[in-house]
């Protein structure tokens, strides 16, 4: 199960390319299907960043995106978490060490990472659960601040697709 209890308010989602090939948006995307269900697990995407609790972030830094990236970040209200959507944020992935690129934990605050190129969409939803986990231990007050980043743990060689169908004989 995913999402929050029905006790506590819904999940707001706001997804931020700051400088992605728009694979993992596709891949974003995807969970609006009708086999994800979010809304029943309380989760729903967020016209603004004033309205989300959890950052969805896509794409390398690039020199213009920083500081636009912090204005949407500081515009999240408490509690609020990151997830490093792909292997862009995390590492650069084919940009790395490229002058002027940066991995976006040099600029925010990464709480969940999610490597792939791109995740798939059930990988993306398990980071998104994560982060809800995070939000409601920092509610709680059991939160210790951490010093890395939590990283989704799936096997990504199967990358998460096919595993609820079945093939008929």
């Amino acid at each position: 199960m995913f999402g929050r209890q029905t006790s506590q308010h819904s999940v707001w989602l706001f997804p931020l390319n700051s400088g992605s090939c728009n694979g993992c948006e596709q891949e974003i995307q995807a969970l609006h299907a009708a086999r994800y269900a979010l809304e029943e697990g309380g989760i729903a995407f967020a016209s603004s960043p004033r309205h989300a609790d959890i950052l969805l972030l896509t794409g390398i830094m690039t020199p213009r995106s920083r500081a636009a990236a912090k204005r949407v970040w500081e515009l999240l209200s408490e509690p609020r978490a990151i997830v490093a959507v792909g292997d862009c944020p995390i590492n650069g992935s084919v940009f790395g060490g490229q002058p002027g690129f940066l991995p976006a934990g040099d600029i925010l605050p990464i709480d969940v990472e999610l490597p792939g190129c791109p995740p798939s969409p059930t990988l993306i939803l398990e980071a998104i659960a994560a982060a809800i986990k995070l939000l409601d231990q920092g509610a709680a007050g059991d939160e210790e601040e951490a010093e890395e980043p939590v990283t989704a743990e799936k096997d990504l060689q199967s990358g998460g697709e096919g595993e609820d169908d079945e093939e008929e004989s």
